[in-house]
């Protein structure tokens, strides 16, 4: 079998971020999240007592998925004509297939049958299951926003904007009475020259940019690319080769702001012949 070509592709969706560190090397940390799992489901007979040797037990069908639910992880449900009851918790005991699965409850109140929506997970990291270290990582919105005193006229989101002079572009993902968020395409925001919405026409001069922009120039070849190097379920510290031993010193780059922030990251596809 003979290598061909290696591709990296980058996936069609982006991962949320919840912070940025200013160290060498600069270390994301991305956020922890519920996860709605079944949109529906019916809870059967409930049986037993709600105690640790004879728990309540009830099989819940109908559901739209089960995938990636666990044997012993507690859940949640929005109550129907049924609900999981007040108090105590509601655990998996077995996963039946594609639609159904069995939960005891120890304590609180006994859970009725009938209908339930919304079947959560427990929070679980954001971090993309197939990462791997080494692996190259593209920034799209790292925490990008910026402040002004004042507008003339009123940007809307969605739309595109430019600065003049800087050749800085976005597109502008919210709106506030003193801030904008936006997603960089190009360049970097500075606080020297006017910045005018392509659909509104609305223009501002930023008093102040957030959210570690120096990120968009100061990964390969002054680009927005990086490569990651996974320390935890929730974090990953950023180097500029795939080897990882030249790190991002974000030192002195401005403060990521809280919660807000994009990466993408891609797939590595070896083409070989057969």
């Amino acid at each position: 079998m003979t290598t061909l070509r290696t591709d990296i592709i980058p996936n069609l969706y982006a991962n949320p971020i919840q912070g940025i560190s200013k160290a060498s090397p600069a270390v994301v940390t991305v956020p922890v999240t519920a996860q709605i799992v079944s949109a529906t489901g019916t809870i059967g007979t409930v049986t037993g007592s709600g105690t640790l040797s004879a728990p309540w037990t009830a099989t819940i069908t109908g559901m739209t998925t089960t995938a990636g639910l666990l044997s012993g992880e507690i859940i949640t449900s929005t109550a129907g004509t049924g609900t999981f009851a007040a108090g105590g918790s509601v655990y998996i005991s077995a996963v039946l297939g594609n639609q159904s699965i069995t939960i005891n409850k120890v304590g609180g109140t006994i859970p009725t049958a009938g209908t339930v929506t919304n079947i959560t997970a427990p929070a679980r990291s954001t971090l993309p299951i197939f990462m791997n270290n080494g692996d190259p990582i593209l920034f799209t919105h790292p925490n990008n926003r910026f402040t002004f005193a004042s507008t003339t006229g009123v940007f809307v989101a969605n739309e595109t904007f430019s600065q003049a002079t800087s050749n800085a572009t976005g597109i502008v993902t919210g709106v506030y009475p003193t801030y904008i968020t936006y997603k960089a395409t190009s360049g970097v925001v500075d606080t020297s020259h006017v910045v005018t919405g392509g659909t509104s026409g609305a223009t501002t001069t930023p008093t102040a940019v957030t959210g570690m922009n120096q990120l968009l120039t100061a990964g390969v070849n002054g680009t927005n690319e990086y490569y990651a190097n996974i320390l935890t379920s929730t974090t990953f510290a950023l180097y500029t080769d795939s080897g990882l031993t030249t790190p991002v010193d974000s030192s002195t780059f401005t403060t990521a702001t809280a919660n807000t922030g994009q990466y993408t990251t891609f797939n590595t596809v070896v083409i070989t012949t057969p």
